[in-house]
């Protein structure tokens, strides 16, 4: 099985191209038991995450995605947002019993009513904490690709 990719519809035509950087965009994991079934129309943090969908634990807090770039590809003629890969360390303590079941990356504003979605990965299998630190990477075209 492979897994469930979602690009939300505002992170489609709301921002251009090298201007993306300039956002504070998060990371936040998802449960393991997560019923969350991201669509295109999710606009909001607060639409896909209730507390019952997101990760909570000691061990946890959404974390802010650090160096980012863009860089303009001529051959596929969009943006290709990168960021440094993403390290919860030593997922340990009330995190072992728990696993991941996907992520979802966003532009943080206020508060998750308004602070949108961008993309939203949902692992074919959920991935369970063994005491390592827990990794989030990037494929070769980064967080995101995105048109003019």
């Amino acid at each position: 099985m492979t897994d469930t990719v979602v690009i939300h519809k505002l992170a489609r035509g709301k921002v251009s191209g090298d201007a993306w950087t300039a956002l504070d965009l998060r990371i936040g994991l998802l449960h393991e038991t997560s019923t969350a079934a991201p669509t295109v129309d999710d606009e909001f943090v607060a639409d896909l995450v209730p507390a019952s969908n997101e990760l909570v634990n000691d061990d946890y807090t959404r974390v802010a995605l650090a160096s980012l770039a863009a860089t303009w590809n001529a051959t596929t003629k969009l943006y290709e947002l990168t960021a440094d890969d993403v390290t919860w360390a030593a997922m340990t303590g009330a995190t072992l019993t728990q696993g991941v079941k996907g992520y979802f990356v966003y532009v943080d504003v206020t508060d998750d009513s308004d602070s949108w979605l961008v993309r939203t990965v949902i692992y074919s299998t959920a991935e369970t904490f063994n005491g390592s630190d827990y990794i989030v990477g990037w494929d070769s075209t980064g967080v995101l690709t995105v048109g003019v």
